[in-house]
């Protein structure tokens, strides 16, 4: 059983999974992958990033972890050509070193990052240790690589071709459309943002779309939905981000299987890169499509030629529908893909409990034995909450998958 301490962290507090001396942390009270984890999620939060930033960041400063930490010790290969290692640098120190790096790069005013750097390494006996210096050079590396990946270039002002048509997406509210350029930003490992583009979703006038809208309509609504109280309790859980969502699994599951540093990095570091690629790869397929959005197809559904559809004009989502167009699944899509990328680590069910968080619904934590379980969830979930016909959804967990298993077999691999 995965035991769980809460205590301060450069006056942060954090909750980190001690499991025996097996398990990634350097000691009894500093952890350093897991602290750094979760001071850079902390980090993302307090940047108010939207769900794909956060996973790019996220990846940045896992990516600079894992190159970093098995430059030392040579257990998988590297996602940038390894660096030469300074004498005597221990990997704990190149995990504080790298983490702090990237996070000072990414959220510059955020804070002191060298001082908390400074302070950590102290408290737990790194100080003076060359893996910090070498952890930050690494970190240098792989931040400006990513820093032409074109994610500055990403948001603009955008209207669909063919906007106003039945079918076509348009806004929903006075936010404009979120990130269109997305699509376009160099992946990590995928050849392009395209390479598993997906057919197109379902014709207007199909009984497949038929279905979708009339399912979403009933159980997506604000008002006079068929949704039962624990539907409705999911669905506000997948609201929190995919980030903070898999990041809680992943802890837990790390902490219980005991993985050696060398391991635990790679696996952080492989279901970032995954999940920042499924973003590419989703935004591609949105903008491309440009499918709208359920509350748009139920307030017009007068237009779209299907007699199985009828409109009603009072109708709107559980929550406020984000400002990008629904098909495929952004959330189910990266979801996919993290989950995929931790059941080809440790298997579909790991043979420890399954726990995820929401930062959305902290209350409701949800419980599984596989994780495919969670990626049926919120397949449901985004149909619960009133953003997405299940066809969005269930696309966008293929094209998650695919892309997980594309990266797990094309980087970090075993040496």
């Amino acid at each position: 059983m995965v035991r769980y301490v809460r205590r301060q962290v450069l006056g942060l507090a954090i909750v980190t999974a001690c499991a025996g001396p097996a398990s990634a942390s350097a000691s009894d009270t500093c952890s350093p992958l897991m602290d750094w984890n979760q001071l850079a999620l902390d980090a993302t939060v307090t940047a108010g990033q939207g769900a794909v930033p956060q996973i790019r960041s996220m990846a940045i400063v896992h990516a600079s972890i894992h190159d970093a930490v098995n430059a030392i010790t040579g257990a998988y290969s590297t996602y940038l050509p390894a660096q030469a290692v300074p004498e005597g640098a221990s990997a704990d120190a190149a995990v504080v070193g790298a983490a702090s790096g990237a996070l000072a790069r990414l959220f510059s005013t955020q804070a002191d990052w060298a001082a908390r750097r400074s302070a950590y390494l102290d408290r737990c006996g790194l100080a003076g240790d060359p893996g910090a210096g070498f952890g930050d050079a690494v970190a240098g590396t792989i931040y400006q690589l990513r820093l032409t990946d074109g994610s500055a270039q990403a948001q603009y002002p955008y209207s669909a071709p063919g906007a106003g048509l039945p079918g076509v997406w348009v806004p929903t509210g006075t936010a404009p459309a979120s990130l269109p350029g997305w699509g376009r930003v160099t992946p990590w490992v995928l050849q392009s943002g395209s390479q598993f583009r997906p057919d197109p979703p379902p014709s207007l006038d199909s009984g497949r779309y038929a279905r979708d809208f009339n399912e979403t309509k009933m159980l997506g609504a604000l008002d006079g939905s068929s949704r039962t109280s624990d539907q409705t309790q999911i669905a506000i859980f997948w609201d929190g981000s995919p980030s903070a969502i898999w990041n809680s699994v992943a802890r837990g599951v790390i902490g219980a299987r005991g993985l050696d540093l060398s391991s635990a990095a790679r696996a952080f570091a492989l279901m970032y890169i995954a999940g920042a690629d499924a973003s590419i790869a989703c935004f591609d397929a949105k903008y491309t499509y440009n499918f709208w959005r359920p509350i748009t197809a139920i307030h017009r559904a007068d237009e779209d030629g299907n007699d199985e559809t009828v409109p009603d004009l009072t109708w709107a989502s559980l929550i406020t529908t984000h400002p990008h167009p629904d098909y495929p699944s952004g959330h189910s899509t990266n979801s996919a893909a993290m989950a995929t990328t931790l059941a080809l680590l440790f298997g579909d069910d790991p043979g420890v409990a399954i726990v995820a968080n929401s930062p959305r619904n902290p209350s409701f934590p949800r419980n599984w034995s596989t994780f495919s379980e969670g990626v049926d969830e919120v397949i449901e979930a985004r149909i619960y909450i009133g953003f997405h016909f299940r066809t969005a959804d269930e696309t966008g967990a293929r094209m998650g998958r695919q892309v997980a298993r594309y990266v797990f077999n094309h980087t970090l691999r075993d040496n």
